[in-house]
């Protein structure tokens, strides 16, 4: 079973990206799978993990373009990188149906691997 631990909050500079990688080493140093998500369109997790120039990002699967393709970090610690694009994507997605499952089933078919 896995178990979704998510650090945010609205104000920048509170320590969110530093503290999401340091927790999932941590835990992937402790036999954990983790999967970084990186949902913020400033993309500092991103860039902190050099993944700045990934092809695929959570902005495309937002937007239907292809499904979550994690990056392998290390041997059990996988990242999903953001982009600027991210920034837009609450307004072009608005008139989805079903817009708040989106996140939901893009990461239910990774839960179970």
């Amino acid at each position: 079973m896995s178990n979704i631990i998510s650090i945010s909050n609205h104000k920048g500079g509170v320590g969110k990206t530093t503290s999401t990688i340091n927790i999932g080493a941590a835990l992937s140093r402790q036999g954990k799978k983790v999967l970084l998500l990186d949902l913020d369109p400033q993309a500092n997790l991103s860039q902190s993990l050099g993944l700045i120039d990934a092809h695929r990002t959570i902005y495309g699967a937002f937007k239907g373009l292809y499904g979550l393709e994690p990056v392998a970090i290390d041997k059990r610690l996988e990242a999903i990188p953001s982009s600027l694009d991210l920034s837009g994507v609450e307004v072009e997605i608005s008139r989805q149906p079903g817009r708040e499952y989106i996140l939901k089933n893009l990461l239910d078919p990774l839960r179970t691997i």
